[in-house]
C-alpha cells in the first residue's frame, strides 16, 4: 500500500496529465479557429457586457498587456470592436459583435457536447463526486 506523499505523487502527476490531455482536446473543438483564452474573453464579454480592458484584466486574473494581444487577434478576427465613450474619449470599451456572439455560442455547444462525450462513462453519482471534490480542492 502506498503512503500519503507517494499518492500525493501520484496525484500531482495524473492531474498535470490529465490537465495536458483535456487542454489539447479542447484545442481541437476550438478547431485551431480560437484559442481558449479568445473563448474566455469573448465568454467574459459576452455574460456581463462590455468591459474596459483593465476590468477585464481583472476579472480572467491575467495581464494587461495579454489582454490586449488577444484582444487585438479578436479585433482582426470582427468578434470583438473597441468603441470610444462618447462621455469620455479616452475611455475605450470592448463589445462583443453580432459574428462574436455567433462564434461564441457555436463553440459553447461544441464544448458541451465535448463534455458530454468525455464524461459518457461516469454515472451521475461520480460526477457530483468530482464537483465535490474540486469545491473541497480550492476551498480555503
Amino acid at each position: 500500500m502506498k503512503n500519503r506523499l507517494e499518492n500525493m505523487y501520484e496525484l500531482e502527476s495524473l492531474m498535470r496529465y490529465v490537465y495536458k490531455v483535456l487542454r489539447n482536446e479542447m484545442n481541437t473543438v476550438y478547431e485551431n479557429e480560437m484559442s481558449r483564452n479568445e473563448f474566455f474573453i469573448l465568454r467574459a464579454l459576452y455574460e456581463n457586457g462590455s468591459k474596459k480592458s483593465v476590468d477585464l484584466s481583472k476579472m480572467l486574473n491575467v495581464s494587461a498587456s495579454h489582454i490586449t494581444a488577444i484582444t487585438d487577434s479578436l479585433i482582426d478576427k470582427k468578434w470583438i470592436e473597441r468603441i470610444r465613450s462618447d462621455k469620455d474619449r479616452r475611455i475605450v470599451n470592448l463589445h462583443i459583435t453580432e459574428e462574436g456572439r455567433n462564434k461564441l455560442e457555436l463553440f459553447e455547444k461544441k464544448k458541451t457536447d465535448f463534455l458530454l462525450g468525455k464524461f459518457k462513462d461516469f454515472n451521475d453519482d461520480e460526477i457530483e463526486n468530482f464537483i465535490y471534490l474540486f469545491k473541497k480542492l480550492i476551498k480555503e
